[in-house]
């Protein structure tokens, strides 16, 4: 019988790339007895030779060392980054090769055309890492769900915020401070800029947002707004109107319009996700025949991202040899109309920073109801005539268009003495 066997070249050996190595060629005997399949990792090139130091036996001297190899079957790219990586992955599909990444930025904006070329060149692209670490979620959505229309989408895809949001709640410290300890630990970087803004979650989302709602969607298409405003007293004000305040990735579908949102958002406390906790993350996902269904784990760091990986190399090597029909990556939906932000309707949370003098809560319900937001709930606890006090509501759903004009019409009252902190309502 004939052996079968599969190459592969690794570019990259970070955090992702030398947990793969490593956990792959330990695991080696135990994956072939599985699959029957003979994995062989010929080369691995990173630009810093003190990274692949580790594996003398197969360090390269470039990449085109592999991406120009004809014995290598699968390229795995991990170096991150939009440039050279594209390039990268461009000049392998056309050499024939299949890919692996979890280059959640380079598939959330050259993804549609990255996936048209494998298809054109008959090869294969694995991306499960790229999107919530060891959890499979892409995996679920193309293969396990593909008989569902999904409805809705909800997920904590950052492990860093959920981390800091986590920590705000359970001791009550600010944002800089909950910021500080994730960095100590290594769940943040020393720049967090990507993830405190929300811009790693809508990297993660444009791609799960492709895959279930079969519309090619970018980064460029949500709606994102980051944790950085969030304080200590606005975790403390949700949690006694029964929410916790997470960093969702919204997506959901209505008609022919597609809701695409990432923000700080109120939960209700018992919400499946709102008991996500630290660096872990959870997808609720709603479908026409699932139901509710929600996947978690750890949704970040070496091993969980290899883990993934690992599932790709094993996937996509099988097809290769059973020379498996390639399907195209989705059909685009070109009735869906992406929804503009200022017509989604919701709820709100309020935070007013106001004088604690008689008229003040009119004045502002005065503007809330000519903008057609009418108010659930108020909590005014302090009493302070001499400064400032918090002023927290909960409205009833209005457009957000509405909510926008008012609010910058109540900041500008001689009363207010700091910025409305506004906070989405996800039910």
């Amino acid at each position: 019988m004939e052996e079968k066997v599969v190459k592969i070249g690794v570019i990259g050996c970070g955090t992702v790339g030398f947990n793969f190595i490593k956990s792959f060629t330990r695991k080696k005997r135990e994956i072939e007895k599985k699959t029957g399949v003979k994995f062989i990792i010929k080369r691995v090139y990173d630009r810093d030779e003190k990274k692949i130091k580790p594996f003398p036996e197969i360090s390269g001297n470039s990449v085109k060392e592999i991406i120009e190899d004809p014995e290598i079957d699968i390229v795995v790219e991990l170096i991150g980054g939009i440039h050279p990586a594209y390039e990268f992955i461009v000049k392998s599909i056309k050499n024939g090769k299949s890919v692996i990444t979890a280059n959640k930025a380079l598939l959330s904006e050259k993804g549609k055309e990255i996936f048209n070329l494998a298809v054109k060149n008959k090869v294969y692209v694995g991306y499960e890492a790229s999107v919530a670490g060891a959890i499979p979620v892409i995996k679920t959505l193309k293969e396990s769900f593909v008989g569902n229309k999904i409805i809705k989408m909800l997920g904590i895809l950052n492990g860093t915020t959920n981390f800091i949001l986590s920590q705000m709640f359970k001791y009550g410290i600010n944002f800089s401070d909950a910021l500080k300890k994730a960095q100590k630990l290594g769940y943040a970087e020393a720049d967090p800029t990507l993830d405190i803004a929300g811009m790693d979650t809508a990297h993660k989302l444009s791609i799960l947002s492709t895959l279930a709602f079969n519309k090619p969607v970018s980064w460029k298409d949500i709606y994102v707004e980051g944790i950085d405003k969030i304080e200590s007293t606005d975790i403390k004000y949700a949690y006694d109107f029964g929410y916790r305040i997470k960093l969702l990735a919204i997506a959901k579908i209505s008609s022919n319009f597609l809701e695409l949102r990432v923000h700080p958002a109120l939960l209700p406390s018992n919400h499946l996700l709102s008991s996500v906790e630290g660096v872990y993350n959870g997808i609720f996902i709603e479908g026409d025949m699932i139901g509710n269904s929600l996947l978690y784990g750890e949704g970040a760091g070496g091993k969980a991202a290899a883990s993934s990986v690992i599932s790709d190399v094993v996937e996509i090597g099988k097809k290769i040899l059973q020379k498996e029909y390639i399907s195209p990556p989705f059909y685009e939906n070109k009735k869906l109309t992406i929804k503009n932000m200022d017509k989604i309707s919701i709820r709100y949370y309020f935070r007013f920073t106001a004088l604690d003098k008689p008229g003040v809560l009119a004045k502002i319900s005065k503007i809330l109801g000519k903008n057609n937001i009418s108010i659930s709930s108020v909590i005014q606890k302090q009493e302070n005539p001499q400064k400032a006090v918090p002023i927290v509501m909960l409205t009833h759903k209005a457009e957000e268009k509405n909510v926008k004009k008012a609010i910058k019409e109540i900041d500008n009252l001689d009363v207010i003495k700091k910025p409305t902190i506004i906070i989405r309502v996800e039910e």
